[in-house]
């Protein structure tokens, strides 16, 4: 074989080397972008999640306290049933409006009162008092 023939298959072998690195290169790129994308995908879709399950937690945190606030709304609003018939009882057996009122319903309103101050803070009184 002659010098040309040798040079000439030494070329084609560089092209063909060269042609290889430069994809491996080129794919690799394409490659490490691709696994970039999905990771932050994967990233993405746990903030995501993560972010839902927040919201929810929130939601149920949030129809606790109404469901408590309800529930110390009625409370008081039955205390209050109690404590009216407890005093019409009381002042059924006075015959005269005009006069002072009973001590039992005095003792009672005062009770009722001071029960309603207490329970603005907390929940209201589950217990009448009897």
């Amino acid at each position: 074989m002659t010098f040309r023939y040798q040079l000439l298959i030494a070329l084609v072998v560089v092209s063909l080397s060269g042609g290889l690195v430069w994809a491996a290169l080129h794919y690799h790129g394409k490659y490490l972008g691709e696994q970039h994308r999905a990771d932050t995908a994967i990233e993405d879709a746990r903030s995501a999640s993560t972010i839902t399950s927040n919201v929810l937690r929130t939601v149920a945190i949030t129809n606790l306290v109404l469901e408590t606030n309800q529930h110390a709304k009625q409370q008081i609003a039955l205390e209050s049933q109690r404590a009216e018939s407890d005093i019409n009882a009381t002042v059924a057996d006075d015959d005269c409006a005009v006069r002072s009122v009973p001590a039992g319903a005095v003792k009672r309103l005062q009770q009722y009162a001071n029960s309603l101050r207490n329970g603005s803070t907390g929940p209201a009184a589950s217990k009448p008092d009897s």
